[in-house]
């Protein structure tokens, strides 16, 4: 029983020149952090540092607390922290799902390729032409769509986007084509890249936007 005593009196003893209830003081203040580093697990040390200079930088006294203080008080703000960012990830994965649903809603509906890429020159301008496949997949006749096409290179990195209107009508399950030129500027890198490259060593991507119906319902 003496020696469970000498322990427990020992462990006091400890606990009350811990360098950690030692309050803060400028004088001894870069001493104090050099015996805390070599006492204190690194995690809780890096943590214990950036606390002190939030609390600096919002004017706090730190004279007041002891170095145990200004750690619950990091650890208090690490949780807050952690559970906000949480928060964020739950709100981001929410809104990736309602907007990988709104396009795959919207890709299901109207289907867009890219069979023909050609060069033109008209009235001393050059032109990228372009020959497009709408297809209409639903059962409703389409007024008009919005939404844009990319062509990539075999590695997926963007050589070009474009902006594609269509504002004639397509019947329920229908397709038509749809022919489109945008201008070509020599000494810009993805009109070159675009109009060198032949369509069998590209990717198309369709991303719509908007599908307008001939009833004047929408969906976007």
């Amino acid at each position: 029983m003496k020696s469970i005593y000498i322990i427990i009196i020992a462990l006091v003893i400890f606990s009350c020149t811990s360098p950690l209830n030692k309050k803060f003081n400028e004088d001894t203040a870069k001493e104090d952090i050099q015996g805390l580093k070599t006492k204190m697990d690194s995690t809780e040390f890096m943590l214990l540092a950036g606390t002190m200079i939030r609390l600096k930088f919002q004017d706090q006294k730190l004279e007041t607390m002891t170095y145990s203080e200004i750690l619950e008080k990091g650890k208090r703000w690490k949780i807050e922290q952690e559970e906000i960012e949480e928060e964020q990830r739950k709100l981001a994965a929410n809104a990736l799902e309602v907007e990988n649903d709104r396009t795959r809603r919207l890709s299901e509906s109207v289907l867009v390729s890219c069979f023909s890429k050609g060069f033109t020159k008209y009235d001393y301008e050059d032109y990228i032409t372009y020959k497009f496949v709408i297809q209409n997949k639903t059962d409703k006749k389409i007024r008009a769509i919005k939404g844009s096409v990319t062509f990539n290179n075999l590695f997926d990195e963007t050589i070009k986007s474009l902006n594609l209107v269509y504002d004639q009508s397509i019947d329920a399950g229908m397709e038509v084509t749809y022919s489109a030129q945008t201008d070509y500027n020599q000494f810009t890198d993805s009109d070159k890249a675009l109009k060198n490259k032949d369509l069998k060593d590209m990717k198309i991507i369709w991303k719509p936007e908007k599908i307008i119906f001939e009833d004047g319902s929408t969906l976007e």
